[in-house]
């Protein structure tokens, strides 16, 4: 399906890609050029796939080009995202944190056996890492790491943060999930460790306003706190042991989503560190 930029109103960008309003509602997610054209289709299966196990994400609709760029129609999924409704007061740090480890943790309540593997996508993205990052002789340490670490079909995001949470009022509910591009299946530990080591690390997506990005900083720590807690009461909790378990993998598979510049000091010792203590 080809379309017209002209059709389209901009309402955000990603790291690679920009977010349009269409006329009738329908959501556009227009990947930069650099992003391969299979690489779009994958997500587009994987969203399908997720939706389809019954989680609460906007139904992929339908692949189109624009303008040489490829990219994907969704349903509309909420006006605004956590971080922005929510997290700009520091008075809502504590029941927003609480808050998406509770979303998390329903997402994390359904299967979907066609999804990728996270092992087996931890050991891809470990040799396309820069050169250096894992030396030759320590793949088949890490191999027999990762074989030791539990197996899941539970549905892992893999980049879940308050900004892929939309909601339609300013209020907690209604709620969907966005950004599935790198959802694979596996221990649900895994995803958890995956958004503790986001909430402690990543740096602000493109877009972010002044004053959270001032604010972003001074409560990152007060919020992975809150959400840690609450992930390790829930009823169905993991215990820290079993989180800390994945730091290898969730490590090499976050500098292979992005690689970019200003984690790769931090993520390329963490690794390091990780591969002697195994």
């Amino acid at each position: 399906m080809d379309m017209n930029s002209r059709d389209m109103e901009f309402i955000a960008e990603g790291r690679v890609s920009h977010v349009y309003l269409l006329k009738d509602k329908r959501v556009l997610k227009l990947l930069h050029d650099t992003v391969p054209g299979e690489k779009v289709e994958d997500e587009y299966r994987r969203c399908q796939l997720v939706r389809k196990a019954g989680v609460r994400s906007p139904r992929a609709l339908d692949l189109v080009d624009v303008d040489g760029r490829r990219g994907i129609i969704f349903e509309w999924a909420g006006k605004t995202d956590l971080m922005n409704a929510k997290l700009q007061n520091p008075l809502n740090v504590g029941t927003g944190a609480r808050f998406m480890a509770k979303v998390q943790l329903e997402y994390l309540d359904h299967n979907a056996e066609e999804l990728p593997d996270i092992k087996e996508e931890a050991l891809r993205m470990s040799r396309l890492l820069p050169e250096g990052t894992i030396r030759p002789d320590q793949y088949s340490k890490l191999e027999a790491y990762l074989s030791r670490l539990p197996d899941g079909n539970n549905i892992c995001h893999m980049d879940f943060h308050p900004n892929n949470i939309l909601l339609e009022s300013r209020a907690y509910e209604p709620y969907q999930v966005i950004d599935w591009a790198e959802a694979v299946k596996g221990a649900r530990e895994a995803d958890i460790a995956m958004t503790s080591l986001i909430l402690s690390m990543a740096e602000e997506s493109p877009g972010t306003n002044l004053l959270l990005r001032i604010l972003i900083p001074i409560f990152r720590k007060l919020f992975e706190r809150y959400y840690r807690s609450a992930v390790l009461t829930s009823p169905d909790a993991v215990t820290e042991e079993h989180i800390e378990k994945w730091t290898l993998a969730v490590a090499i598979f976050r500098m292979g989503m992005w690689s970019l510049e200003s984690e790769y000091r931090v993520l390329a010792d963490l690794i390091q560190k990780e591969l002697e203590a195994v």
